[in-house]
């Protein structure tokens, strides 16, 4: 399996993007997110390919990637599962659009302009004043740019990956993923995105997955379901290796690292059940981890970035939280 080193300045950024790689290639490719600073002569090795985040960090990686790797520059694109709201609005609206960034706030508002070109639109550059007579402020994830006394504000969530870069990730790879399937699992992963940043009601989810659904597109991640039986064996297995209850309590931790896009290493989850008054050495953490890889309720396969939760996962969780309740 080929390794993606995801290389950004942003360590936010890079947690978002990683996610949504894993949503899309974790059965593809090995995933290896690190931030500029973490960045080392061995971290990328012959044979590895390389994301960058920005087209500036070309140069600046140079001598840190050998020369037969392949180095995509990854651009970025609204992400239209979260912009329900604008879709709602009427014909004419007059948008300012901030960002941490004019030219990134330029290019959120050609993208917008592109979906959405019934309205007008200003991007907002702080040496200015704020434009009157505008009807709503828009910021893709950047509220705290966004001055305190404007309340017409809505929050589009940060960008993510176009679509290009996206199939110029699978062409890659050389996988055997069609357009239509790469299209949806795109999809899935804007939603995923826009969902875990709160910038699209848990109902909009319900009806996206209605929708496809209908068409025949089954999203397994949304409708992952258990059996009495399965839950009984894997509970089983789990036990024969350790206590159950440890078991849930590590998958609840990677549940709130996938819920606030956190990578998190084995170091990591060690000292929050340490946290929690659960004290475990490495071998017996490993062992609980690699039982449950096993039984499929996590994915391991984002390289030192850490371990995700698998739908799984979080229904063999949820299924304890209810009896719990």
């Amino acid at each position: 399996m080929k390794k993606l080193h995801i290389i950004s300045i942003q360590k936010e950024y890079l947690d978002i993007v990683a996610y949504q790689l894993f949503d899309i290639f974790g059965d593809k490719v090995e995933l290896y997110p690190i931030t500029l600073q973490q960045l080392t002569m061995e971290t990328v090795g012959e044979g590895d390919f390389v994301l960058l985040s920005k087209e500036i960090l070309r140069g600046i990686t140079a001598s840190f990637i050998p020369n037969s790797c392949p180095v995509i520059v990854a651009k970025r694109e609204i992400n239209i599962a979260a912009t329900k709201k604008l879709s709602a609005l009427p014909v004419g609206q007059q948008f300012l659009i901030i960002n941490d960034t004019v030219e990134h706030a330029d290019e959120t508002a050609e993208s917008l302009s592109n979906i959405y070109y019934e309205h007008e639109y200003q991007t907002y550059d702080p040496s200015h004043a704020v434009p009157a007579n505008m009807d709503w402020i828009i910021t893709p994830g950047e509220m705290e740019l966004v001055p305190a006394a404007y309340k017409n504000v809505i929050d589009i969530g940060p960008r993510t990956l176009d679509f290009l870069t996206i199939k110029q990730i699978e062409s890659e790879l050389e996988t055997s993923i069609s357009e239509t399937t790469l299209m949806n699992r795109y999809f899935k992963s804007q939603v995923s995105v826009a969902a875990n940043q709160g910038t699209i009601p848990l109902e909009v989810e319900r009806n996206t997955l209605q929708v496809n659904q209908a068409a025949g597109v089954h999203r397994k991640d949304s409708i992952q379901k258990l059996s009495i039986e399965e839950i009984t064996e894997m509970k089983h297995k789990i036990e024969t290796h350790g206590f159950l209850d440890e078991s849930l309590v590590i998958l609840s931790i990677y549940k709130e690292g996938k819920e606030s896009f956190k990578m998190l290493g084995r170091g990591k989850v060690k000292g929050q059940l340490a946290d929690k008054g659960i004290s475990l050495s490495d071998q017996q953490l490993r062992l609980r981890l690699e039982i449950m890889q096993e039984e499929q309720l996590i994915h391991a396969r984002i390289g030192r970035g850490g371990t995700k939760i698998s739908e799984k996962g979080e229904a063999f969780l949820n299924h304890f939280n209810a009896i719990k309740e």
